[in-house]
């Protein structure tokens, strides 16, 4: 056994330049797959916080005046579905984003006299038609002086598609890390041709053969994506002696031990792939 694993570090170094492309193609594969699991992990707990609130917050043009204003709350508060209409200044909105950065509020003291964000209503639903909160967004959207509508269907929406893009490159990358293994397990049986020959020759089965080149695939998807994740806990470690926790995300939010065993697995299987596929475009083993 020990020879078998010899050999598929011996393969390794002759693969080169594409072995240390594989493995860093690994490296950049569970990356991604790692910050979709940390960002899901995140936000999930805030989405389902989201998706309990009864509330939907519909934002104001800047231009109203009071009456205006005055006569959107009552139009809102005739909704039969509306159990309470709460105004929002844009002067409390500045002080409950200021809020959210914490120990870093102080960076956003320079916006206060501009104040970019809106005044708007925070509409609060009664029970029985919380599953009508699109439909109500969707037409408090159509009343003069409201400017966009927000609740808890669209951020979750808009959630599921950035994962799905997030997705989208995770297997883009998984598969380049299968066919980069595979170019590079090929290269490996090419330059050592001759010595396979000479070793079916003399009776060597094909599982002797094919076990390193095996492993060489393993060896460089596990030395992947334990890079991988090395970089990004890294980066989060920095992150936090840096102290810019703007976002409640940091190494206590970081992946748990499962998680991880889960995204070495990954990239152990994607070598395994890459080393599984044929080889008898150059030689039949």
């Amino acid at each position: 056994m020990a020879y078998l694993w010899r050999e598929a570090f011996i393969n390794i170094k002759h693969s080169g330049i594409v072995g240390v492309l594989s493995i860093i193609i690994v490296a950049l594969t569970t990356m991604l797959f790692s910050i979709l699991l940390i960002i899901t992990n995140h936000i999930s707990t805030q989405l389902s916080i989201l998706k309990s609130s009864p509330f939907i917050t519909a934002f104001l043009e800047d231009d109203l005046d009071d009456s205006q204003r005055e006569q959107i709350q009552k139009k809102i508060q005739s909704l039969y579905e509306v159990n309470t209409v709460r105004y929002v200044s844009k002067e409390e909105a500045f002080q409950r984003t200021r809020e959210m950065f914490g120990e870093h509020r102080d960076i956003l003291d320079g916006l206060k006299d501009m104040n970019p964000l809106p005044s708007s209503f925070e509409i609060e639903l009664k029970g029985q038609y919380l599953g009508k909160i699109g439909e109500v967004a969707d037409r408090i959207k159509t009343f003069a002086g409201v400017s966009a509508v927000r609740h808890a269907e669209e951020a979750g929406s808009f959630i599921k598609g950035t994962e799905m893009i997030i997705w989208l490159m995770v297997g883009i990358m998984g598969l380049a890390s299968i066919i980069i293994i595979f170019f590079s397990i090929t290269i490996t049986t090419y330059m050592r041709r001759d010595e396979i020959k000479i070793m079916r020759l003399i009776g060597s089965s094909r599982a002797f053969i094919r076990i390193p080149l095996l492993l060489q695939g393993l060896i460089e998807g596990f030395l992947g994506s334990v890079l991988g994740v090395s970089i990004i806990y890294g980066l989060f470690y920095l992150y936090g002696v840096l102290n810019l926790m703007v976002l409640d995300i940091n190494l206590e939010t970081f992946l748990s031990y499962e998680q991880m065993a889960v995204i070495v697995g990954t990239g152990m299987f994607l070598g395994f792939m890459g080393g599984a596929l044929p080889l008898r475009k150059f030689i039949k083993i």
